[in-house]
């Protein structure tokens, strides 16, 4: 069995329940949503693709509207395709599909609510720990095999486990460093917009890039836009994200920003990896567009 699946803690956690399900003879492939485009360019025979763009003819497991109506659009949805924008995460949809039961398996239980609080920016704190190791790991592909096999195995308890806690200690001064740096900026500012974009390229680790969001949310900001790249050879990446402050799902549409950079999402978490000649301008002009009276856009770079 041939399975693609997204490098996020959501498609981690697909990745687990199917190693729960079927063992560890199963082939996994960890790929971007750009990575698993190509994959189906080369004609990979995949059986699942998870959390991601459908590769070739394998039954598509999503969650992504924008991921949906493509589907529709080119021809390629099958009846045999489980994708539910509705759905709070993939693993949810990969749960069901794969029959467990909170009753019968109660780490599969645990995986299932994870990938949930994961995809829904509900981590709770003492899920962080995993969540900085993840970050810092997610463009190593044997990494992130080893921790959906341990993941499979220990379910929650993989929290206390001596393989997390190595872990910790190698990426704990890169993590404090970066929210060092992150902290010094806000003291600086004294007030942000409703709407902020933030270039974090050259400023801290493009892994930890996403760290400044929940700051910046505790700060009054509603919408977020971080923008970072691994390297000056990679695309610029920008991860939207609207505060959970925000009541009305409806108010900014992030998703529809995303999309018009060639990304996608859900309204209130979405990406997009936009020309280098898109930012700031054009940036700035698309989100504007989702803007509400009275609300207050800026760029800052930081570096």
């Amino acid at each position: 069995m041939n399975i693609v699946t997204h490098t996020d803690l959501d498609g981690i956690c697909c990745a687990a329940l199917f190693i729960r399900k079927y063992g560890s003879q199963i082939k996994i492939i960890f790929a971007t949503v750009n990575e698993a485009r190509r994959i189906s360019e080369e004609n990979f025979d995949a059986d699942y693709t998870c959390d991601l763009p459908k590769v070739n003819n394998s039954i598509n497991i999503d969650h992504h509207k924008s991921n949906y109506e493509d589907l529709i659009i080119t021809g390629r949805l099958s009846a045999k395709d489980v994708i539910d924008p509705s759905a709070p995460s993939a693993t949810d949809l990969v749960y069901n599909v794969l029959g467990f039961s909170d009753q019968e398996d109660t780490i599969a239980s645990e995986i299932k609510e994870l990938g949930h609080l994961a995809d829904t920016a509900n981590l709770p704190e003492y899920y962080k720990q995993l969540d900085i190791v993840l970050n810092l790991n997610s463009d190593n592909k044997e990494f992130l095999r080893e921790l959906s096999e341990i993941l499979a195995k220990e379910g929650r308890d993989i929290l206390e486990s001596d393989w997390l806690i190595r872990k910790s200690k190698e990426s704990n001064s890169i993590f404090s460093d970066t929210l060092a740096k992150i902290h010094s900026f806000l003291r600086n500012q004294t007030q942000l917009p409703q709407i902020l974009i933030l270039d974090t390229r050259n400023f801290i680790p493009s892994k930890l890039a996403k760290e400044v969001i929940k700051p910046v949310f505790e700060r009054g900001v509603l919408v977020v836009a971080v923008i970072y790249s691994k390297s000056i050879d990679e695309p610029v990446r920008v991860s939207f994200r609207v505060s959970k402050s925000v009541q009305d799902a409806d108010r900014y549409d992030v998703a529809s920003v995303a999309q018009i950079f060639g990304g996608g999402g859900h309204k209130m978490a979405a990406a997009c990896t936009p020309d280098q000649s898109d930012i700031p301008d054009r940036l700035l002009k698309e989100l504007q567009k989702i803007s509400r009276k009275g609300d207050s856009i800026e760029y800052i770079n930081l570096s």
